[in-house]
């Protein structure tokens, strides 16, 4: 007995080491419904990523519907602060806090979304990490172009827009909108349907994509889309992030499980995943009946006319920061054409 007993011990202490090792689960918090397409399709996705590439040694405990509490505008504070260890996010439903990140939701700025993504996550990684101290960006998403969609009839004219009321997702979207006369409405995704519903809102500035995710279809029934092979209006950006504390925990190993599932590559294809469910979306529309009206090449010239205020606006806004607006505004620029000559 006394010649097994190191060899007992020895195998405990493997079995210890091995449950250790496979008690690493990350709480990851989102603002959206769990059965969602981001949710399932993309967060649920890269967590099943991690599992299998950890041969089971991470997984991921998800928290949908903001279950951990708070905003969605606090979630990217929530994984800095340790109440999650991961969240999928838009940055700019927190208003200026990531200022220098929100060039890439200027109007008519933008590429495709795989191409915006990629740009992005170069961008935030490269240019502007120092807005995500005690964070790490993992992956950026960027959705299909924002379309203004409305109740009864769609609107054709930059006139047609004054007062009316549309939701717009973040400060950019709204200072664009009020550029058209359109009386800007900033409310969270989840919030929109409901909002519509009461007639606290005429429209809405959002992606195709969202449309039956949201359970918008039943309110809204024509829509005014900028024409195809142009850049587009707006794009509505999520990110998927870990807490740096979080990451610098873990293993070496594990870290690196993390680092493969994460980058450029991810970044493309979530946001491929946009783009497909985007024409799906318009196309159950024009299945539906809905009235779908796209803005002729005069209209679509004065509306860019119109935005040049916009960028203006966020170049100011970032130089009262000490940061040269001007500068980052043209890397993000380059960014988008480097990806889109790739």
């Amino acid at each position: 007995m006394k010649a097994l007993l190191p060899l007992v011990i020895s195998a405990l202490i493997a079995i210890s080491g091995q449950a250790v090792a496979q008690q690493v689960t990350l709480r990851v918090h989102h603002f959206l419904p769990p059965t969602a397409f981001p949710a399932t399709d993309m967060v649920g996705h890269w967590c099943e990523t991690i599992k299998t590439r950890s041969e089971g040694r991470m997984a991921c405990q998800i928290y949908p519907a903001m279950q951990l509490g708070g905003t969605p505008a606090q979630l990217i504070d929530q994984a800095r602060d340790g109440i999650a260890d991961a969240v999928f996010t838009v940055p700019s439903y927190q208003p200026g806090g990531y200022l220098r990140s929100e060039v890439f939701e200027l109007p008519f700025i933008g590429g495709t979304e795989p191409v915006t993504a990629m740009a992005m996550y170069e961008y935030v990684t490269e240019h502007v990490s120092d807005e995500y101290r005690g964070v790490r960006p993992l992956w950026v998403a960027v959705g299909d172009p924002s379309v203004l969609h409305f109740k009864a009839d769609p609107l054709k004219t930059v006139a047609e827009m004054r007062g009316a009321k549309v939701r717009s997702p973040g400060r950019y979207g709204a200072i664009a909108l009020e550029q058209v006369g359109a009386m800007p409405v900033q409310l969270p995704a989840n919030a929109i349907t409901e909002s519509l519903a009461r007639g606290a809102i005429d429209g809405v500035m959002i992606p195709w994509s969202a449309v039956r995710m949201l359970n918008m279809d039943e309110e809204v029934h024509a829509h005014s889309v900028f024409p195809e092979g142009h850049r587009p209006f707006t794009s509505s950006i999520a990110m998927f992030l870990v807490s740096e504390r979080t990451y610098s925990r873990l293993p070496a190993d594990l870290q690196s499980v993390i680092d493969e599932a994460s980058g450029l590559e991810v970044s493309r294809y979530m946001s491929e995943i946009y783009r497909q469910k985007g024409i799906e979306d318009q196309e159950a529309a024009k299945a539906r009946g809905a009235k779908v009206h796209v803005i002729d090449e005069a209209q679509y010239g004065e509306w860019v006319t119109r935005m040049d205020v916009v960028r203006q606006r966020w170049i100011e806004e970032v130089e009262r920061t000490g940061a040269n607006g001007a500068a980052l505004y043209d890397t993000a620029t380059a960014l988008i054409e480097k990806y889109e000559n790739q």
